[in-house]
């Protein structure tokens, strides 16, 4: 039986690069993010490094995978613990709400957008990240609502994510409105309840379908 000792250790390391290159992309930005920096916190050398990640887009996309797939193992467990998908709902908007409040998310993810609009590569990134996350919203919607349609599902999804990714600047941390952080939570469940149970959602697929 082959031994499992140095793919176990590879796999260690890329954990290690992936978790330094989310801590300086946090700590220092874009512009001063590149392997060399990467690979000093980690205490290996550029070439070691490129021999896990070749390209600093390479890196990237790797971190990116790494941040979104930590959410949705945590997301998919608040899922089976919740007795029903309105609780569910309400759960996966607590945890994500109340994670703009740590320094790492409120740091990094308006990192992530300010380089999407100038970086085609990255924007494709971070646009399949976020589909992958409000698949979550629309898979929850439906089982809520069975009646809503694909399209309507995908909008409900975009309007949750979106409202609360924007409250970032304002309740993320040591931001001015930090401490009303568990009323948006109260404002944003309220609203998506009510939007997904009422199927008061646009849904512009069905005006496009030829009439009978």
């Amino acid at each position: 039986m082959p031994k499992r000792g140095p793919y176990k250790a590879g796999l260690e390391r890329q954990k290690q690069i992936l978790e330094a290159a989310r801590k300086l992309l946090i700590d220092e930005g874009y512009h001063n993010f590149s392997i060399r920096k990467v690979a000093k916190k980690v205490g290996i050398s550029p070439g070691n490094l490129q021999h896990h990640f070749a390209t600093r887009e390479e890196l990237v996309s790797a971190m990116l995978d790494e941040v979104i797939s930590v959410y949705i193992l945590q997301l998919g467990e608040l899922r089976n613990k919740a007795p029903g998908p309105k609780d569910c709902l309400k759960s996966v908007i607590e945890f994500v709400t109340r994670d703009l409040q740590t320094r790492d998310t409120t740091v990094f993810f308006p990192e992530i957008w300010s380089l999407s609009n100038h970086d085609a590569y990255v924007d494709g990134l971070m646009q399949n990240m976020y589909e992958v996350y409000r698949k979550i919203y629309q898979d929850i919607a439906l089982e809520i609502n069975p009646s809503l349609s694909e399209k309507q599902c995908q909008l409900i999804a975009l309007f949750i994510s979106s409202i609360i990714e924007g409250h970032t600047m304002f309740i993320g941390f040591k931001k001015s409105y930090n401490q009303d952080c568990e009323d948006v939570i109260i404002m944003i469940y309220d609203t998506a309840i009510q939007l997904i149970e009422s199927g008061n959602i646009p849904d512009s697929d069905s005006k496009n379908q030829p009439q009978k």
